[in-house]
């Protein structure tokens, strides 16, 4: 079979992530929404007490509106979001969040150093509404959890695509029946051999403590790792005797991360080129 090995980024990847005419979304576990536009993902996570959500895709009316409607397709009700946990501090991840924080008053949640790094350095520093928009109520670090109802999410530190990087792992059910999801927040590479080097600890790191918490359930905050559109298109159409496409065991999550692996040691390559 043809198999690519590693996914492909080009110029239009990049200027996707600013497009705002498509949005879609599915419930593909029984307490986690996933919600995306052509490059970017946001997750919903449902708690006993509330939502959380998990990235907020990008700082435009539109993504706020197609995460509050998603939510409700999904049967939630978007008054009950209580929280807005962050990845990163690039404005394709803090994204619509002055939204969420407008009309629902929620905690916002991101170390310290990337809310630094986010207001100092904009990703896009000649456009002021990529600029940083609202506060951070929690600054969260290495071994801090999030917890709220019946969930909690335990981050890490993962520095390298952003100085403050964080990643996540979390429970979800499925028909009841529990797995662990794991979100490595910072997807690519950078481009320093520096921060290469410090990425693929922290994707050691962060690898270690999911297998620790045996995770089998596999998250990309961004579509183009991970066949994200045709995964979220199975997700909606699946019939009740087909397998959750998300749940890849943990021989399959070893794989997945090496997808980003793979990633940084071409980088290397070609700086070295």
């Amino acid at each position: 079979m043809n198999m690519l090995k590693m996914p492909v980024f080009t110029a239009e990847t990049i200027r996707g992530m600013e497009d705002m005419s498509f949005f879609t979304y599915a419930r593909i576990f029984d307490d986690l929404l996933i919600v995306a536009q052509k490059e970017t993902n946001c997750f919903v996570l449902k708690t006993s007490e509330g939502l959380i959500v998990i990235d907020a895709i990008w700082p435009a009316q539109e993504a706020f509106q197609a995460i509050v409607d998603a939510v409700k397709g999904a049967g939630w009700n978007p008054d009950d979001i209580k929280k807005l946990v962050l990845t990163h501090g690039h404005v394709d991840h803090t994204g619509c969040g002055k939204w969420f924080v407008e009309q629902y008053h929620v905690d916002t949640y991101l170390s310290r150093t990337d809310d630094r790094f986010w207001q100092e350095h904009p990703t896009k520093p000649d456009r002021p509404e990529t600029w940083k928009d609202y506060e951070i109520t929690a600054y969260v670090q290495d071994g801090d959890t999030i917890s709220l109802g019946d969930k909690t999410i335990f981050v890490y530190s993962t520095p390298g695509h952003t100085p403050g990087g964080l990643s996540f792992l979390f429970s979800v059910t499925e028909n009841g029946l529990p797995h662990m999801a794991a979100l490595w927040g910072g997807t690519t590479p950078p481009r320093s051999k520096n921060q290469i080097v410090q990425y693929l600890r922290s994707l050691d790191y962060f690898m270690a403590r999911a297998n620790e918490k045996n995770a089998d359930v596999a998250l990309s905050n961004h579509t183009s790792v991970d066949n994200g559109l045709e995964r979220i298109r199975y997700s909606k159409n699946r019939m009740e005797y087909m397998p959750n496409i998300y749940i890849i065991g943990r021989e399959g999550f070893q794989k997945y991360y090496q997808v980003f692996r793979d990633m940084s040691y071409s980088a290397l390559e070609n700086l070295e080129d």
